[in-house]
């Protein structure tokens, strides 16, 4: 994979249009919204669902966003995701009401609803392939299912994939796995993973042995996110974490959340391991913000 640059457009609400505007002015690759692996759950408000990619018929929308990056010479990763408790099966791993404040009664999750889930990721990252993506990130952060499972508060389970860091982190481990052998080597495999957060029960120990593993089961990067993003002075919301784990790992970690200037590009580039920064709503309103990078290094 030869990369322009080190400047990535990250996860928002794009469209085929926004997608074009910002890709043509040097972004070097794409990552979408997060697309349902499966267990879609239709509201009154979007009866028809988010971005989606649980069956083939949606293959042909995700194609016309690879064709549109890939005439810009730039590379597109789907952001895959399973919704978890607001899915059509409530699913969380330990079961209960009030998980996350919501009335509703999740369900605890079987070894075969867990089955089930991991092959939903995999399928999709197969359809990723076929509509000419050239990788898939595994959604792993902002109490997302594979989120709650790494979090202390909300995965209380006393089997495999509970009750330490190593088993809590299994889920997700074992989806990278699959996946790799599943879509082979040629693609690019990411993963997104929350930072230390105490309210949530994301711990300093879980998060690196949870990038640590996810290095060992073959990723090509890590971006790191969270629920409750939070600014120290003008950093980046998760710039500190991200700099901690980049310093352990020997796979590339993508910064994200918060960085509005080229400035910050060129602080967190220079300043740390970090290899790639992702911008989001920044770029939806600066598309040539790489450009204007460029004319100030």
């Amino acid at each position: 994979m030869q990369l322009k640059n080190r400047v990535f457009l990250g996860p928002c609400i794009h469209t085929p249009e926004k997608i074009e505007s910002i890709v043509k002015n040097d972004i070097s690759m794409v990552t979408t919204e997060g697309c349902i692996v499966g267990d879609f759950a239709p509201t009154k408000l979007q009866p028809d669902g988010p971005f989606r990619i649980d069956t083939d018929e949606y293959i042909p929308e995700i194609k016309k966003l690879s064709e549109i990056v890939h005439k810009y010479n730039s590379y597109i990763l789907l952001d895959l995701v399973h919704l978890g408790i607001i899915s059509s099966e409530h699913y969380t791993p330990s079961g209960g009401k009030g998980i996350l404040n919501m009335d509703i009664e999740s369900k605890a999750m079987t070894k075969e609803d867990i089955a089930k889930v991991q092959n939903y990721f995999v399928q999709a990252a197969l359809r990723a392939k076929q509509a000419g993506c050239d990788g898939v990130e595994i959604h792993g952060a902002q109490l997302s299912l594979l989120s709650l499972f790494c979090s202390s508060k909300y995965n209380t389970r006393t089997d495999e994939y509970g009750g330490s860091d190593e088993n809590r982190a299994r889920i997700i481990v074992e989806i990278a796995q699959k996946i790799r052998e599943a879509i082979g080597n040629d693609m690019i495999i990411s993963a997104k993973i929350d930072n230390p957060t105490t309210e949530h029960g994301f711990t300093e120990s879980g998060f690196i042995t949870t990038a640590k593993m996810l290095e060992k089961a073959g990723l090509d990067i890590i971006e790191i996110s969270g629920p409750n993003p939070h600014r120290s002075g003008d950093q980046p919301y998760f710039y500190n974490d991200t700099k901690k784990i980049a310093d352990v790992l020997n796979i590339p970690v993508t910064c994200i959340g918060g960085i509005k200037n080229y400035e910050q590009i060129e602080f967190i580039l220079k300043d740390s391991k970090i290899q790639y920064v992702a911008m989001s709503r920044e770029l939806l309103k600066q598309p040539d913000i790489v450009k204007k990078w460029y004319a100030n290094k």
